[in-house]
């Protein structure tokens, strides 16, 4: 006999499901310091080809340890993202405070 659903049920399981894999994702990042170059793209965000042109192009630190594959170090991309760093308006003010008072010494 064959059970059937009704289809709010069916997106609450689907919604119950995709959480899961979210947070078993999350748990996976957190623990592996080696990531492939899919999992380095869902890490940061992007696209897997956006990030076969970056190590194309050498712009972040990749791995090829047999020549083919590719590995990122997770810590290493995150340093590579928090790289040129913006100001907060705050920032701004007292680095011109401190620059004037050294100025009129």
């Amino acid at each position: 006999m064959i059970k059937e659903f009704d289809p709010e049920t069916i997106l609450l399981k689907m919604e119950s499901q995709n959480n899961r894999i979210k947070v078993l994702e999350h748990i996976l990042f957190d623990g592996k310091d080696a990531l492939t170059l899919e999992e380095a793209a869902l890490f940061m965000g992007i696209s897997k080809s956006t990030l076969y042109k970056m190590t194309h192009k050498h712009e972040l630190p990749f791995y090829r340890p047999n020549g083919k594959l590719i590995y990122f170090e997770k810590s290493e991309l995150v340093k590579w993202m928090l790289q040129n760093r913006s100001m907060t308006e705050e920032e701004i003010k007292d680095a011109a405070i401190q620059q004037m008072s050294e100025l009129s010494k």
